[in-house]
């Protein structure tokens, strides 16, 4: 009886065990399966109310880019979102608006397209109106209430592109980053007194100096890259050369010295990583930036870690009394008008970052790409030799004056680099809290909105044949048609966010072109593409070439 009764029992065990198990295991395979059918839910949800109910349900583009930010972001890592982008306007987009009097407006097929779920890329004149076109837009009573994203009075601010999440939270501020508009003002007041025009004219002596090295090294084959030099290299040396003795009063040697060239692709990894983590801010709130961009992240850290030990060095000079009269030392002696603090180090180093590569970098793409295409277009080489060689009587009488912007072909050719290489390839991102219009488009509040700058300077009705460099396009007599080419062209952004230094880089550019041309010939290594290529990380990166030899002239 007993051993019936152990058997009992030891079978009722076994069976409440396997009941037990088979109901974990039902409950798991239960549990799985619901919460398979809430993410397909969910997902299912996101996808239609994408495509039918968000606010820009209304804007065409490629049915993967409406729904999904992955394909921006992938074309972010690549550095080729401006090319795709530039590709897709004219597939995609809104039609043809014949109403507006004003024909630049719609281009192309695709005027307003959508490229993520939140962002539409939008190619009209009248998105980044200045007060240039205020006269012919006057006229277009359809446009009385247009809202310009760039000009003055916009109701449009720097989206989370830059913010990366909540503004309170945001990592780097400086007079780019910043979306405060109280914070930029103060930001812009503190440097303009470094970009003022008496300012960039006591810069020349150093500007001049640094110059006049650049050309002797250039034509010397036993300098860096031998015989042919990679000019997308040296326009970085001798623009970070001329960036580190203004801002830092530090003498790199960038031009003879190589201990320094590693700082050049850190900048092109930092910015890379801007433009990624501003396309998907989620990289880096969820801690997974480092993980899938390991090598990006780490040149990253390598950057700002240059940056601190840049700036740490120079508050060292400061506070043993030796702090030279440079632009860093506004920063540094700036003073808060309601607290009396002075800048702390993550103000200073934030400040420095764009101080480094607006000053050196973006004006070293200006140049390269119009060396590409001087190289590529030998009789506007010639052209422009004539008539620096002709206005000057020797390379040491080329200085900043009205003799200098008396040359009105290399004006136009600097203009026309900018247009076909500008620093700023892609995207500057914008969002209007309280919502905005633009040539009649309405965008919901938080809603963002970027112009394409690749595409805007291509427009071939504003500027025919777009892929071919010609300078005499901007030599023209009647200022409409001036103001028609200007409609699309904003190398330096616009407005109260438009690049500060902008005349500084004008006048460095004016200052290498013609003591260049005046003193050598030029020949290419390689036959020339149609296009000088660039990637789009934020700036224009992974710049490589030309590839040219510099012969000096006779009497020069």
């Amino acid at each position: 009886m007993g051993a019936q009764t152990d058997l009992d029992i030891g079978l009722a065990r076994q069976l409440l065990v396997q009941a037990n198990e088979h109901w974990q295991q039902t409950s798991t395979r239960t549990i799985a399966q619901w919460a398979a059918s809430l993410l397909l839910l969910r997902v299912s949800w996101l996808v239609i109310y994408r495509l039918y109910f968000h606010p820009l349900a209304k804007y065409p583009g490629p049915l993967f880019w409406r729904i999904t930010i992955l394909p921006s972001l992938y074309y972010a890592w690549t550095g080729d979102r401006h090319l795709v982008v530039d590709k897709l306007h004219r597939k995609y987009g809104t039609p043809s608006r014949p109403d507006l009097l004003y024909s630049p407006t719609h281009f192309i097929k695709g005027k307003a397209m959508r490229m993520e779920p939140n962002l539409v890329s939008i190619c009209t004149p009248n998105a980044i109106k200045s007060k240039r076109l205020d006269f012919l837009l006057a006229r277009q009573r359809s446009l009385q209430n247009l809202t310009a994203m760039y000009g003055p009075g916009t109701k449009f601010e720097k989206a989370m592109f830059y913010t990366r999440g909540p503004k309170e939270k945001q990592l780097l501020v400086n007079l780019a980053s910043t979306t405060d508009k109280t914070v930029h003002a103060r930001k812009r007041r503190i440097i303009s007194h470094a970009m003022s025009e008496s300012a960039i004219r006591s810069y020349e002596p150093t500007i001049l100096n640094k110059i006049e090295l650049f050309c002797k090294n250039l034509s010397d084959a036993n300098t860096f890259g031998g015989t042919y030099k990679n000019m997308s290299r040296w326009f970085s040396y001798l623009t970070y050369d001329i960036m580190g003795q203004l801002t830092f009063s530090q003498s790199y040697d960038m031009l003879t010295k190589d201990d320094h060239h590693f700082i050049q692709p850190l900048i092109d990894s930092y910015q890379h990583s801007q433009v990624i983590l501003g396309t998907e801010p989620k990289l880096d709130q969820w801690g997974l930036a480092p993980l899938l961009l390991l090598k990006i992240m780490a040149e990253n850290k390598k950057f700002r870690q240059y940056v601190d030990h840049q700036v740490n060095s120079r508050i060292a000079l400061e506070k043993a009394g030796r702090g030279p009269a440079d632009i860093f030392k506004l920063l540094l002696e700036h003073k808060d008008k309601e607290t009396g603090e002075s800048m702390d180090f993550k103000e200073l180093s934030d400040e420095a970052v764009v101080l480094i590569i607006a000053a050196s970098d973006t004006t070293g793409t200006a140049l390269s790409g119009l060396f590409f295409y001087l190289a590529r277009y030998p009789e506007c080489y010639n052209k422009l030799k004539e008539e620096i060689r002709s206005q000057f009587s020797s390379a040491e009488d080329i200085s900043g004056g009205p003799r200098l912007l008396a040359c009105k072909y290399m004006r136009a050719c600097v203009e026309e680099a900018l247009r076909m290489s500008p620093g700023v390839p892609g995207f500057l991102t914008r969002e209007a809290p309280q919502g905005a219009s633009i040539d009649g488009y309405y965008f919901a509040p938080q809603v963002q909105v970027a112009i394409p700058t690749w595409t805007m300077h291509r427009n071939p009705e504003v500027y025919p044949e777009p892929q071919i460099f010609k300078p005499e396009r901007w030599m023209v007599d009647s200022d409409i048609e001036l103001q028609k080419l200007r409609s699309s062209y904003y190398p330096f952004s616009m407005g109260t966010r438009g690049c500060i230094g902008k005349n500084m880089a004008y006048h460095t550019i004016y200052l290498t072109i013609a003591r260049l041309v005046y003193q050598f010939e030029i020949e290419s290594r390689d036959e020339l593409p149609l296009e000088f290529h660039v990637k789009d990380h934020f700036a224009a990166g992974s710049k490589d070439g030309p590839y040219l030899k510099f012969t000096r002239r006779r009497g020069a």
